[in-house]
């Protein structure tokens, strides 16, 4: 049973609304203070009636500011400061913070949407507005009366809750940042890691198959005119290695296309099941593969067999260009949990040639699997290399 998770209506508002609000609270303001005011104040000596009217027009006042502190928080402080004042010099809002509201509620925006040294700088002004007010109220420099001092702390209430929300803002801001950061890197890790896989694949595709048909070009072209079969031999070679060749960079190249319209150009990814025209195709090139399996075959993970399939590869073509043999011997084992690869040839041996991309290239691909890779030369001549997979499908 799926919970349906409910938004609180106010947090579905939209800017206007807010907005709204605050223009019905500062007609709300306006005509509280405002209403007293313009009945006249007839109690009293004319100078309390003057004192009492600037306090309450100090107090009306302070409701442009409200409507205007979403949009222009840092001018609409600036028109609160002297109205708040005159409010609080006057002594006419009462101990009550009702006369403040208005006051916090332009400091909480001004903490909150401006820079934090706005913030400071506007916090240092309330506290001055407020000792000052209180000097003129008492008549000397004293700790503040109580009628200015609750409403001067109502209003560091709100400048220290807007405070706290540009905090929890920046956080949120910093994270997302992060998020969008390691997206990114994770990305580029991924795009980069598809690219190695792909330049893997082309070089195992390109350079087996361009040195078989480079050895048979070379073949052909010296018996050409003795051995005319011997010749054409050659070039079927070439041919069938040619078109197999262009198969797999098809099919490589049908991956990476956007459009999958035609699917029928996907051909699936060669295994060791594929090893028969491997093979047949390095004996075309002069080296006669002797193929030697232990235990039972069985079917791999595609991704094992495909590694596999291009550690053998790799392996017979290094053979076929570096170790100057007419065979070599390639043992497959199939053990309890793993496959292992063994190839061997009886040629030059010494270390591997330095800037090739063959032994880094199969290095990888036994370590994306979680396998073992070895190559180097073997006593008494030659250069063996071997690889054991993991087959986890095969426990």
């Amino acid at each position: 049973m799926t919970t349906e998770v409910r938004t609180p209506p106010f947090m579905r508002w939209r800017p206007g609304h807010w907005t709204l609000l605050d223009c019905a609270a500062a007609f709300v303001v306006a005509a509280f203070w405002a209403a007293p005011l313009v009945g006249g104040r007839g109690d009293g000596p004319p100078e309390a009636r003057w004192h009492a009217m600037a306090g309450l027009l100090g107090a009306a006042a302070l409701a442009v500011p409200l409507a205007l502190r979403r949009r222009w928080p840092l001018g609409a402080f600036v028109v609160a400061v002297p109205a708040f004042g005159l409010s609080l010099a006057t002594s006419v809002v009462p101990v009550v913070p009702l006369g403040s509201v208005p006051m916090a509620a332009v400091a909480y925006s001004l903490a909150a949407k401006e820079s934090r040294r706005v913030a400071y700088a506007a916090l240092g002004t309330v506290v001055v507005l407020v000792a000052a007010a209180t000097s003129v109220w008492s008549g000397q420099w004293s700790w503040p009366a109580v009628t200015v001092l609750l409403p001067g702390a109502v209003v560091v209430l709100g400048w220290t809750i807007g405070v706290l929300v540009a905090q929890r803002r920046a956080y949120a801001e910093a994270l997302r940042v992060q998020r969008e950061r390691d997206t990114d890197s994770r990305v580029r890790l991924a795009v980069t890691d598809e690219r190695l896989q792909i330049a893997r694949e082309l070089h195992d595709v390109v350079a087996h198959s361009m040195s078989v048909i480079t050895i048979q070009a070379d073949m052909g072209r010296l018996v050409l005119d003795r051995k005319p079969a011997v010749a054409g031999a050659a070039l079927g070679v070439i041919e069938t290695t040619g078109r197999a060749a262009l198969t797999e960079l098809r099919r490589m190249l049908g991956v990476l296309r956007e459009d999958d319209s035609a699917p029928g150009a996907l051909e699936p990814a060669p295994g060791l099941a594929a090893l028969d025209g491997l093979v047949v195709r390095t004996a075309a090139a002069g080296v006669r593969v002797e193929v030697v399996v232990r235990g039972t075959p069985r079917a791999l993970p595609a991704g094992i067999d495909l590694s596999a399939y291009r550690i053998v590869q790799e392996a017979l073509t290094n053979v076929v260009k570096h170790a100057a043999v007419p065979g070599c011997r390639l043992a497959i084992a199939y053990e309890d949990g793993a496959v292992a690869l063994v190839i061997t040839d009886h040629g030059r041996g010494g270390p591997p040639r330095p800037g090739g991309h063959g032994l880094v290239g199969m290095r990888e691909r036994a370590l994306l699997c979680g396998g073992e890779f070895g190559a180097g030369p073997v006593p008494g001549g030659g250069f063996e290399v071997t690889a054991r997979l993991p087959d986890r499908d095969g426990r």
